[in-house]
């Protein structure tokens, strides 16, 4: 059996328990989730499982570390343009939206809260590595305090966009907030 072949079928198997496990977080806490459900529901037998995770705890840390890698990834390629945020805000949406069976998780459960706070410490100095030439320029003293707010008020647009089943693009969700960020309510309220 050839190597390429054993890695499809270990790629496979991977994200059809990703898969799985995603639904069975939708109604069910993670210590609730048994092996041999995920196994059922994965259509694999248990001894695959044990193949590739120790338990459904494994499973969820190897998720999460993915997760991270792809996410600095991400923002380790995202050039820095201080004109216009759209590219970066959009490429985190993309992040969020190909990663939308975990994302649901996430954004809506406190499932781990040391991994949302480590995707949030990574988005923070990358920001500021990336526009700290434009902060200092433009002489933000409270930019540390408008980038939390900010945050909160990104993190409650993804939930929404979570909950409405992803009813925008990653585009357009992009340009609407880019749209908050510059302009507030100025742009609504009249």
């Amino acid at each position: 059996m050839s190597e390429q072949t054993l890695d499809r079928r270990v790629r496979k198997t991977r994200s059809q328990l990703r898969r799985c496990l995603s639904i069975l977080l939708e109604t069910k806490k993670i210590q609730n989730i048994t092996v041999k459900e995920l196994s059922q529901m994965a259509d694999i037998n248990r001894g695959t499982f044990y193949l590739h995770y120790k338990d459904v705890y494994d499973l969820l840390e190897h998720i999460q570390k993915d997760l991270l890698k792809d996410f600095e990834s991400i923002l380790t390629t995202i050039a820095p343009d201080t004109d216009n945020l759209v590219p970066f805000i959009e490429a985190l949406f993309v992040f969020i939206y190909n990663n939308r069976d975990m994302s649901k998780i996430f954004l809506h459960d406190d499932l781990d809260a040391n991994f949302s706070a480590e995707l949030r410490e990574k988005l923070r100095i990358c920001v500021f590595n990336k526009y700290k030439a434009f902060i200092k320029q433009k002489n933000m003293p409270y930019f540390e305090l408008y980038y939390d707010f900010i945050l909160s008020g990104c993190l409650g647009l993804l939930v929404r966009w979570v909950d409405s089943e992803f009813d925008m693009t990653p585009s357009e969700l992009a340009i609407l907030t880019n749209s908050f960020i510059r302009s507030g309510l100025t742009k609504i309220i009249k």
